[in-house]
């Protein structure tokens, strides 16, 4: 997907701050889903994300998955703790892009929280005994 956003035209660039619970959530969904992974918005008709490991692209289903924005240059590697938030590049493709990012956000926190609840497993989990140093 990376080479698709390179192609289209952007219209504005920003650095942006990814929420650190967000992050969170994100990264857990793409170790246990895989990536890339493609999650539809709840509440939001044609918009998909589309989730890597340092890119998140937001794009239109009904645009034959024209970008609309794109989380990218995610560094996290530079924060220093978990509850700290990511900082990225903000890229708009669209002319209005600006009023659903926030939108978009929140809508892909809940549908995240809904699939890795939907795919917990019905078992406890187990604690292993790992191996003592020498």
């Amino acid at each position: 997907m990376s080479t698709r956003i390179e192609n289209v035209p952007r219209l504005k660039t920003v650095p942006a701050s990814i929420n650190a619970q967000l992050y969170n959530i994100t990264r857990l969904a793409t170790i246990r889903f895989g990536t890339p992974l493609r999650l539809r918005l709840p509440g939001l008709r044609t918009i998909d994300v589309i989730l890597n490991r340092n890119t998140w692209v937001c794009v239109d289903r009904a645009m034959y998955d024209l970008p609309a924005l794109a989380w990218t240059h995610i560094n996290h590697e530079a924060r220093l703790a978990l509850h700290t938030p990511v900082e990225s590049e903000l890229h708009y493709y669209h002319i209005h892009a600006n009023i659903s990012a926030h939108k978009v956000l929140d809508s892909l926190h809940a549908g995240l929280e809904e699939m890795l609840a939907n795919a917990a497993p019905n078992k406890p989990g187990q604690v292993i005994k790992l191996p003592q140093p020498k």
